[in-house]
This record gives C-alpha cells, sequence and structure tokens, in this order.
C-alpha cells in the first residue's frame, strides 16, 4: 500500500467524487495499519454518519476530536454527527462540540447557529435564543431563510417555557430575518397575546393572514383577541372565517364562546361550547366555560357537574377549580364551595404581593388567644365589607384582630366589632402572629348556609358623621331612597369588564320609580356613572351630595339617614347591608354566587331583598317590580308613621 498520507489522500478524492464504497474500503485499510489515525477517523466517520451508520461515525470521529482536540473542524463535524441522532441527548453532546468549536474560534456565526440549532433540540431554549442572536450579530454573514426558522424553534421551546419575553424577541428576529414569511407573524402574535400586547398580537396575526390568508390558528386567535380589545363586529367576522377554514378546530367553536357570551347570545353561545367540546371531549376548558354558560342560564347542578369533569380531566387546572368553586357556591354547597375557592391563588386572578408573609396562616385550627391576626383585603372593596363580619368571631376566641385594606375603608373598618386596627395597604403593618385574606374566613370557621354570621349591623357609622350629614341633606318627610345604577366600569384599554355591563344599567331605566309618589331620591353613585345626574329622568327629585364624600365611612353615614337603598350589585350593596339598612339588590341574570341564584331574601343580609333579572340584559322587568315594591314600602311607612 502506499504511504498513509498517500492513501489518504485518494480515500478523500474517492469521497470527495461519490466514489463511497472505495472510500469505505481505503480509509478502513488505513485505520488497519494506523488505528490512531485521526484523519482517517474523522473523514471515515463523516462517511459512516453520512452512509446511515450514525453510531459508528459518532466514535469515529469522537476519537479523531480526543486526538487533535484543537482543531475546530473536526468538533465541529462530530457535532453535526450527534445531531443526526436525532435524540435530545445526542442534542446535548452536539452543544457541548459545538461550545469547543466557538472556544477555538469564538466569531464563527455558522457555528453560533450550529450551536442554537443544536440547544433547540436539547430543549434550552433561553440557551439556544442567545446562541442564535450571536449567530445573528455575528461578522461572518448567515443566511437569513435558515436563521429565521432556527428562531421560530428556539422561540417555540421559550414558549412553551412561559418565557414570553424570550419567545416574543426570537419571534420578532425571525420575522425580521424573513418578513415574507407568514409563520413568523403568527407566532410572534401568540407570544405578544401572552405578554399581554392584545394590539400588537392583533397587528401581527393581521400580517400573518394578510400573507397566508389560510392560516386557521392565526385566524382563531384573532377572535379572542378582538373581543379582548371589545372590537366586537370584527370579532364576529373572524369567527366566521375561522370556523370556514377548519370546521375540525374545536378552538375555531370554543374561542366564539367569549363573544358571545360577551353579547349577551348565551344560548348560540352553549352551542358553540357544546361542538367544540365534542370535536375535544378531552379539553378541560370548555368543560370550564360551559359550566360559566349554565351558571348564566341558571342551571347550577348542570354548571357543577361541568366543573368536575373539567377537573376529572385536568385534576391541576386551578381556573377549573375556581370555577367550580363559584357553581357550588351559588348552589349553596358552602363547604365544599370553600375548598375549592382556596384555588383562586393559583390563578392570575389575584396578585399574590399580599401573600408573602413569614407568618403562618391562620387556617381555622389553631388556637388564636392572645394572638394578633392579620385579615387582609384580596379583591373587590365590596368583598372586604362583607366578609369583616368575621373579626369579631375572631376577637370573641381571644384574638387582637387587624385589617389591611383600601385606605377608602380604614375609617369604617376601625368601627367595627373586634377590630384593633385597621391599616391601608401601604402603610407600615404592625406586628402580628398569623394572617388570613377575607375570603378565606368562611373556610376557617366551616360556614355553610345555616351558619352565615348574619347580626346585624356590623359595620357602624360614626354618630358624628351621621349627625352632620342629617344636616346636610336634612329630611322633608318624604321617604328617602338612595340610588346606585352603575358598578365601577373596570376597564382595560378603554374595554368595560363584562360583569360591570352586565350589572349597570343607565339611570334613565328608573325613570318608572320617579312616578312614586312621596320620595326623594339621593344618590350615592360615583365614578362615571355619575355624569348621567345630569339627564336625570323627569320628574325625579334626586341630590347628589357624594362631592364631599371622603371615603366609605362617609358614605356609611349618609346611607344612616337614608329610608331604604336601591342599588346594583356593587359595594354600596354591601355596605348598606352590613349596616342593617333596608337594601334592594338589583342582580343581573348570571347573578354573582353570594345571590344564591338572585333567590329574594338573601342569607348574608337579612334586611336585603334581591331584584333579579328574568332574561340576561334585560332590566324592564326588575324596574317594573321594583316600582311596585316602592309604591308598598312608601305606603307601609307612611302607615307607620
Amino acid at each position: 500500500m502506499a504511504s498513509v498520507a498517500e492513501a489518504l489522500n485518494l480515500a478523500l478524492d474517492h469521497h470527495l467524487s461519490g466514489r463511497l464504497d472505495e472510500a469505505r474500503q481505503l480509509y478502513g485499510r488505513i485505520l488497519d495499519v494506523d488505528p490512531d489515525n485521526p484523519h482517517a477517523l474523522h473523514f471515515g466517520g463523516l462517511l459512516a454518519a453520512q452512509t446511515g451508520r450514525v453510531v459508528d461515525g459518532v466514535a469515529m470521529i469522537g476519537k479523531a476530536a480526543a486526538l487533535l482536540p484543537l482543531a475546530p473542524d473536526i468538533h465541529g463535524n462530530l457535532g453535526k454527527a450527534l445531531m443526526a441522532l436525532g435524540t435530545p441527548d445526542g442534542a446535548a453532546q452536539a452543544a457541548a462540540a459545538f461550545r469547543r468549536v466557538l472556544a477555538l474560534q469564538p466569531d464563527g456565526a455558522g457555528d453560533w447557529f450550529a450551536l442554537g440549532d443544536a440547544l433547540t433540540e436539547a430543549g434550552d431554549g433561553p440557551a439556544a435564543h442567545r446562541a442564535l442572536s450571536r449567530a445573528l450579530t455575528a461578522s461572518a454573514a448567515t443566511d437569513s431563510e435558515p436563521l429565521a426558522e432556527a428562531f421560530e424553534r428556539a422561540g417555540l421551546r421559550l414558549y412553551a417555557a412561559a418565557d414570553w419575553a424570550g419567545a416574543t424577541d426570537a419571534f420578532r428576529k425571525a420575522r425580521t430575518l424573513a418578513p415574507q414569511r407568514a409563520e413568523a407573524h403568527r407566532m410572534l402574535g401568540a407570544a405578544l397575546a401572552q405578554t399581554g400586547d392584545p394590539e400588537g398580537a392583533v397587528e401581527a396575526l393581521g400580517e400573518a393572514l394578510r400573507l397566508d390568508p389560510t392560516l386557521a390558528d392565526a385566524q382563531t386567535n384573532l377572535v379572542h383577541l378582538l373581543v379582548t380589545l371589545g372590537r366586537f363586529d370584527e370579532a364576529e367576522r373572524a369567527g366566521r372565517r375561522a370556523v370556514v377554514l377548519d370546521p375540525g378546530n374545536p378552538d375555531a367553536y370554543g374561542n366564539r364562546v367569549p363573544l358571545l357570551e360577551q353579547t349577551v347570545r348565551v344560548a348560540e353561545a352553549l352551542r358553540q361550547c357544546g361542538r367544540a367540546a365534542r370535536l375535544a371531549p378531552e379539553r378541560a376548558a370548555f368543560h370550564r366555560n360551559r359550566l360559566s354558560l349554565l351558571l348564566h342560564e341558571g342551571r347550577r347542578d348542570e354548571a357543577v357537574a361541568a366543573g368536575r369533569e373539567a377537573i376529572r380531566l385536568a385534576p391541576a387546572d386551578a381556573d377549573a377549580h375556581l370555577a367550580l368553586a363559584v357553581a357550588l357556591l351559588a348552589s349553596g354547597q358552602f363547604r365544599e364551595g370553600w375548598e375549592e375557592f382556596e384555588w383562586r391563588w393559583e390563578t392570575r386572578q389575584l396578585d399574590p404581593v399580599h401573600r408573602g408573609f413569614p407568618q403562618p396562616q391562620w387556617t381555622g385550627a389553631e388556637d388564636v388567644a392572645g394572638r394578633t391576626i392579620l385579615l387582609y383585603a384580596e379583591q373587590g372593596l365590596g368583598d372586604t365589607l362583607q366578609f369583616v363580619r368575621y373579626a369579631p368571631l375572631l376577637a370573641e376566641r381571644g384574638a387582637r384582630v387587624i385589617v389591611g385594606c383600601s385606605p377608602a375603608l380604614v375609617r369604617l373598618m376601625e368601627r367595627v366589632d373586634g377590630v384593633s386596627a385597621a391599616v391601608a395597604w401601604g402603610d407600615a403593618l404592625p406586628a402580628f402572629d398569623r394572617h388570613i385574606p377575607m375570603m378565606s374566613l368562611p373556610r376557617a370557621f366551616g360556614t355553610d348556609l345555616d351558619s352565615i354570621p348574619a347580626t346585624m349591623p356590623y359595620l357602624r357609622a360614626d354618630p358624628a358623621d351621621v349627625a352632620a350629614w342629617r344636616a346636610r341633606v336634612p329630611a322633608d318627610g318624604r321617604t328617602r331612597v338612595g340610588l346606585v345604577w352603575a358598578g365601577s366600569p373596570r376597564t382595560v384599554r378603554g374595554v368595560a369588564s363584562p360583569i360591570d355591563r352586565r350589572r349597570s344599567l343607565p339611570l334613565a331605566a328608573l325613570a318608572p320609580l320617579a312616578e312614586v309618589p312621596g320620595v326623594r331620591f339621593v344618590s350615592l353613585q360615583m365614578g362615571p356613572g355619575a355624569a348621567q345626574l345630569a339627564e336625570a329622568p323627569v320628574g325625579m327629585d334626586i341630590e347628589h351630595p357624594m362631592g364631599d364624600v371622603r371615603d366609605f365611612a362617609d358614605t356609611a353615614a349618609l346611607a344612616q339617614t337614608l329610608d331604604l337603598v336601591i342599588t346594583v350589585d356593587t359595594s354600596v350593596c354591601h355596605l348598606a347591608g352590613g349596616l342593617g339598612r333596608p337594601t334592594w339588590t338589583l342582580s343581573r341574570a348570571d347573578a354573582c354566587w353570594r345571590w344564591l341564584g338572585n333567590r329574594e331574601a338573601n342569607p348574608w343580609y337579612p334586611t336585603m331583598r334581591v331584584f333579579g333579572q328574568d332574561r340576561s340584559g334585560d332590566w324592564s322587568g326588575v324596574v317594573a317590580r321594583l316600582r311596585a315594591a316602592l309604591t308598598d314600602f312608601v305606603a307601609t311607612r307612611g302607615h307607620a308613621s
């Protein structure tokens, strides 16, 4: 045989000319003579990998790399062979090989690209993103299309790991490198939606659909985003197109459900939800959505069953557990409902910032005698007003009770029996031994329908404040009726929350109440709804003293001077109910769970009557009943006087 060098050159010539059998035989003869020849191992290993013997190729190139540790081309080819194994472990080893290449020649754009590709396949999205970004900025140019695809794959890894910011950046780079790739725009839209940028997501998805109108997923996702932005007409059109593009896609139907629910087409929403569930019966989200729709229809037993099915399919789905909790509570199944309600902390509904206390949470089992307990507000003002009723029960057990709440509630909370101090969030908290969020108190006390603490009043206005308000709004012999017709709009990007739209009504809708003689109305309305007073119904004698109200202690004192409070389902109904004032609460058809399906008598507030809608969005029946009830109330009060 010729010299090893001559044989190696001949083998390479065969290899490069496509005479692979001859090359393989010659590499073998060289290795028979010189088993540690790194070049024969390297090129023979490449040939083995190229012809399907990938494991043999990896072994041979790996041995060559060990013999020539400073040869970047050998490490690079080892990485490529390892990638050809098609396994995550092979990809991880390939990444190590490419890192050795870059240690020897750090400015190779192609090597950074190869490292990013390997890291993507190994499942390390963040590291892949960093490597690909280096490839993008390296001095040597890299073909934009393959690099765009690599950024897309890395972005998908980041997306799967819920690294929304990283995924967004990766997809942006993919879009920049290949602006005509519709998929890059589509995936960017999906990532932007997760970062809380629906406007940007809609723009990206719109561009994806411009480039490829057949992208069914982009069309389907667009529906939900347009609903979020309150662009219902566009969402309607997008929803129809999504079904046409992919009638077998359950999301094409499921994503229409929020649109139909918000536009009060509950029966149609249930049909769409049913179609989605039939196409994908294993998807817990569809059963969870069906639960809320069934509650809207007052079908509480069916709603509970839908919630149980959602949890069977997805036992760790916090949103499903919370939805079941609402259905159970609305059905009066309090014990199980409170347990499920604890899942609220695992959802995006609540900000967990106030749970980061080093002190343990009180569960109801621990002795609190001589201990200081922090009760803290976690959700709306009305929730705090409703559940502070448990403070006296804690004090009866020997606890010193501190309340952490909104600044607007501090003065009122200080007057609750059993409360030693009330502190506004943001102010320094005094020392305490244990804490409990307000809405976990019913669970801690084992509250069921028969044991709701309903001793009234548990909220008390300052007598001096009451006297001051009597002087400001003096009695004139007529029945004094407080009015609240709109809740807090809670707008997000200019779109009112769907619940607020359903629970509020225009002041003009209460015009029939102005026909009841002997009534003097007093507005307790705050926020944007108060502007409607400028066009109050004809004949409605209504005062609006709320400009002088500083906080809820003032509102409580003003409410104490009234004979009756008529209010939509907002914080004022809890205030008036907790004060023990006659309170009439106007409730939407899909009633809040605490109104127990719009029972007229409510166990939380003995002095309250609930006037519930018969049909969602229709207040006419409620107002007619209110007018008749108000006529009787005024007459009865007149006889009593």
